[in-house]
């Protein structure tokens, strides 16, 4: 009887960088929620400070800012952005959506800037999983 060899080696290699892409991929996705929510804050505070040029919140876009992203538990990743409750002005986010009637129009910078967070992170994360849309 004849004996049949196998070379699982190349398997083997696969098997670890399989095992090793996990935590690369979860800390990509990690930055990819971090560049997403600056992003966000930055467009926030721009629109903010474009829409209150003239009115009685002009420390309104400073107000903004967003928490460095968090590792909740595994595979949950928070991060929190709006107008900071402590900083000057960051109270009257309810400018957000008010009727009016508060010295101030309603502003609405957080659904685009939201809708942009969204499409940013999209990309991020399959760039973190290696698809850049593209096959690659």
């Amino acid at each position: 009887m004849t004996g049949v060899e196998f070379d699982f080696s190349e398997l083997d290699a696969l098997a670890v960088i399989i095992e090793d892409a996990g935590a690369s991929v979860g800390k990509n996705v990690e930055k990819a929620l971090g560049i997403a929510a600056l992003k966000g804050k930055r467009k926030w505070s721009a629109e903010a400070k474009r829409k209150s040029r003239r009115g009685h919140l002009k420390a309104y876009p400073h107000s903004v800012d967003y928490d460095d992203v968090k590792v909740k538990s595994v595979g949950v990743l928070e991060t929190e952005l709006g107008p900071n409750l402590e900083r000057n002005q960051g109270p009257l986010g309810i400018v957000e959506e008010a009727p009016g009637g508060v010295k101030g129009t309603p502003q609405r910078n957080r659904d685009p800037v939201m809708k942009l967070i969204e499409e940013d992170l999209v990309k991020g994360v399959m760039l973190a999983v290696g698809d850049d849309g593209l096959g690659n």
